[in-house]
């Protein structure tokens, strides 16, 4: 064996320089010895999250299947009808719920339908200067924000899934290259939009902020190329779609090369054409905090004779479980986002790794 490929190096790129060096030993501990790594993908892998851009994508360039009728039942669907807590209020004051925001959507999307979305009677520019474009757009992201404050994480991430159904998982891939694209080149951070104050339907004037674009972490990609090249396999187990996480994690346009096969993330059910549901398949795990331990246990801990990954990667609470739960992890890389996970930054195996917020780079300095 070549000095050259015996000796693990990872690119210095922005690695806080003692990160580095330890991600480096673990490597070279346990090259060859039929060992893993798991890592989250959102905001662990990339900055940014994928499916929250595919969202703000969808609603740009009005990508969806669903007819009037179908998409009033899918933005409305297990959503209790109670009133919003105190501080989801619109522009009056006036409290919020489903029933108030969806009527609206609906009239809206109906409009948005039938002259562009099924017609192309406008284009896309004509149909975004309307109104009901102005109005629909704040009113899906003032009720995507409303979801997880007020519901479970599981019903927040399904209501987004089901917007993709009707859609074959080709198509998904598709708009999700198409979206990762877009969205790589385009600036990050908050983005906040108003509702059309001519149309203000049952809700009312509201405001609607996302968090917007999406970066590559190089030093992320070098890792798993480095980890594979030294017999240690790489997993990502995502509380995203597989379709949108398959196409980031393995197409080349984007650099990061991992298998197809080692990819676990949320799946819908699908016809026998391969066409979407809005039925989440509970055959697998709900790949979100204790899923995600689930997802190992289940699926891959068997493959290592029964061991737990040598290093586990994440950023937020979604991935707590995953990075606590098994005694032969060695090293908790730590992605490190304010207010989040702070209760392991004294763990005596993490890596804390910070990143900073206006590039959405890795940051080498140790806070």
């Amino acid at each position: 064996m070549s000095v050259e490929s015996s000796c693990v190096r990872l690119d210095e790129g922005r690695w806080n320089p003692k990160n580095r060096e330890i991600l480096e030993k673990l490597i070279e501990k346990y090259r060859d010895t039929n060992s893993y790594a798991v890592f989250d993908w959102d905001n662990t892998s990339i900055q940014g999250d994928t499916q929250l851009n595919l969202f703000i994508y969808q609603i740009e360039n009005l990508v969806c299947k669903l007819n009037p009728q179908k998409f009033n039942e899918v933005i409305r669907k297990n959503i209790p009808t109670t009133d919003f807590e105190e501080r989801y209020k619109n522009l009056d004051g006036e409290i919020l719920n489903v029933t108030k925001l969806a009527n609206d959507i609906y009239k809206d999307y109906t409009f948005l339908y039938e002259n562009y979305i099924s017609s192309k009677k406008l284009s896309l520019k004509e149909i975004r200067d309307t109104e009901e474009f102005k109005d629909f757009r704040a009113k899906m992201h003032c009720l995507h924000n409303a979801l997880p404050g007020n519901f479970s994480s599981e019903l927040a991430c399904l209501w987004e899934f089901y917007l993709l159904s009707g859609m074959t998982k080709d198509e998904v891939k598709i708009l999700a290259k198409e979206s990762n694209d877009a969205k790589l080149g385009e600036a990050i951070g908050n983005v906040i939009v108003e509702s059309s104050r001519v149309l203000t339907g049952e809700a009312g004037i509201v405001r609607g902020i996302y968090d917007n674009g999406l970066r590559i972490r190089p030093e992320m990609a070098n890792l798993y190329h480095e980890l594979k090249r030294n017999g240690i396999d790489v997993y990502i187990i995502s509380a995203s779609m597989q379709e949108l996480i398959e196409v980031f994690a393995t197409d080349k346009s984007y650099g990061y090369n991992l298998d197809a096969e080692n990819i676990y993330a949320m799946k819908l059910k699908s016809t026998t054409d391969n066409i979407l549901l809005d039925e989440y398949n509970y055959d697998i795990p709900f790949t979100q905090k204790e899923g995600k331990s689930e997802t190992i246990n289940k699926f891959i801990r068997s493959k290592y004779n029964g061991r737990g990954p040598i290093l586990v990667a994440g950023d937020a609470v979604g991935d707590e479980s995953m990075l606590t739960e098994f005694e032969d992890t060695e090293v908790l890389l730590i992605l490190k986002r304010e207010g989040k996970l702070d209760n392991l930054v004294n763990d005596k195996r993490a890596l804390i790794q910070f990143r900073n917020l206006k590039t959405g780079l890795l940051d080498p300095k140790n806070y």
